[in-house]
């Protein structure tokens, strides 16, 4: 069951403020007045009945498209295709790179993943048209990794975005033409390895190719007891650089606990629920939204996307859904303001919430579209993980004897056990008169159970996982004014009905 509670809107008080990427016109004298204002280029002007479809990460490992012929996955792909733009997330390497310098290069013995180089155009033919880039996997094996992968999603016509040379590029908006407009993205991440990140060039130092990343800074949420308990621990508190008790921990002279400190490397904040909170980079989140505000200048639509594992709570990780981090709304609601026609974000293995702001569509959370659990080959430092020996003990009488298929079956069965990673929606957003008129949400389900060489493949799914799916969007939707009519399997979600 996907029995997480309902997520909390962010207080006012606490969202922060993000920079407006807005110029300001200062003298509308200088403009031509037959063109456009810099506001008006911000509008959405595709046809009427462009339809945007969009889905979650797609972890796959080797061509799908053969299995076209069982009806679930046709289905599930007739949906996708039914979109005039069509979108996901490439979270993998693609490409034979060992033969051009690539080798694993994961961080934390993450999993690093690897395509063979034919699922770029079987991507095409499944009917991919956009794909974000910008994830803790652009780099699994380093940049020959990345390059070969633009390389033949370059060749098989699939626009992407959100990796590059220099930041520049990685920043920039890619554009789809398509009959009823020209369709932009723009992708980056909060989650990404710590030297994937891309680099502008700085005085005599040279970019850096890699991903558009966005820096956010954690703290967790404790009882206002358990930040005076941290504060009593060091014998006097921090001082400024003028020689003054900061005032953030210093809390006053009757007691009261400071409105938060470090201690053991980690930022701890009061608050009444214990959690996660985070503060953006004011300098990344202004060069995103810059490139949002340019993208949708250049565009008749476009599409903002988010590669996030951070998450409201992340104690849950694995064992229950994850919600939404409390930097997202605000940052996806900014992207909107920007000119964002549609807010996607992927990342956390599970669905979120979906919101209607501006009458525009926000996803908080599109789960797993694609799911391979054929990985290989594994790198060595997946095997050396503790966790993964710890597993395999447990799991193999011989461990030493484990093939890939035996640690992928013993890991992701320790990890990744639950219905949830396997629950996915297919979303259709239809526009009007350059707004939204109406999203339809498709169940999808990844096959949780099945072999190996099934598992993972998306197919309309049984009535009672597709009610499951819609329940948990419905109620973890209802928090953001969102209101999920089911029809016929379908949830549908239209702006002005609020939940």
């Amino acid at each position: 069951m996907m029995g997480a509670e309902q997520t909390r809107m962010l207080p006012e008080a606490r969202r922060p403020a993000l920079p407006s990427p807005d110029p300001v016109v200062n003298d509308p004298a200088v403009f031509d007045p037959v063109r456009p204002s810099p506001e008006r280029e911000l509008e959405t002007s595709v046809d009427d009945g462009f339809t945007l479809c969009a889905v979650g990460d797609c972890i796959v490992t080797r061509p799908l498209s053969g299995y076209l012929r069982d009806a679930g996955f046709r289905r599930a792909m007739d949906t996708f295709r039914d979109g005039d733009a069509r979108f996901g997330n490439c979270e993998t390497t693609i490409g034979d790179v060992a033969g051009r310098g690539g080798y694993p290069f994961a961080w934390d013995y993450d999993m690093p993943l690897l395509s063979e180089p034919a699922v770029a155009a079987d991507l095409a033919r499944l009917g991919f048209q956009l794909m974000s880039r910008a994830n803790n996997h652009a780099l699994d094996w380093n940049l020959a990794g990345m390059r070969e992968t633009s390389r033949l999603l370059d060749a098989a016509g699939i626009v992407h975005a959100g990796v590059g040379e220099r930041l520049g590029e990685a920043r920039a908006a890619r554009y789809l033409e398509t009959p009823k407009g020209r369709v932009g993205l723009v992708s980056f991440a909060s989650s990404y390895l710590p030297v994937s990140e891309a680099l502008a060039e700085q005085g005599a130092s040279p970019g850096r190719p890699g991903v558009s990343a966005l820096k956010v800074y954690p703290s967790t949420i404790v009882p206002p007891d358990v930040i005076r308990a941290l504060a009593s621990m060091q014998p006097s508190a921090p001082a400024t650089a003028g020689g003054q008790a900061s005032a953030e921990a210093s809390g006053d002279a009757a007691g009261a606990a400071p409105a938060g400190l470090r201690r053991f490397g980690l930022r701890f904040v009061a608050g009444e629920r214990p959690g996660n909170t985070y503060d953006v980079d004011e300098v990344h989140a202004a060069e995103v939204l810059r490139a949002i505000r340019q993208g949708k200048q250049y565009s008749d639509f476009l599409i903002a996307a988010l590669h996030t594992h951070q998450a409201e709570d992340e104690s849950v990780e694995l064992d229950e859904p994850m919600l939404p981090a409390d930097f997202v709304q605000p940052l996806a609601r900014a992207a909107i303001e920007a000119g964002a026609d549609a807010f996607v974000t992927t990342g956390n293995h599970n669905l979120g919430p979906v919101e209607v702001y501006r009458g525009r569509p926000i996803f908080y959370g599109l789960g797993n579209f694609i799911w391979s659990d054929l990985l290989e080959p594994l790198s060595a430092d997946v095997r050396k993980l503790r966790d993964t020996r710890e597993v395999l003990t447990r799991a193999y009488a011989h461990p030493e004897l484990a093939t890939d298929a035996d640690v992928n079956l013993a890991t992701t069965g320790e990890w990744f056990r639950h219905d949830f990673t396997f629950y996915s929606v297919v979303t259709r957003s239809v526009f009007e008169g350059g707004a939204l008129r109406e999203i339809e949400l498709h169940p999808v389900w990844l096959r949780h159970g099945e072999r190996l060489t099934r598992s993972g493949i998306p197919q309309a799914p049984p009535p009672d996982h597709a009610a499951r799916i819609l329940d948990f969007l419905a109620r973890t939707s209802e928090p953001y004014g969102t209101r999920i009519d089911v029809v016929d399997g379908v949830g549908h979600v239209r702006p002005g009905e609020r939940g």
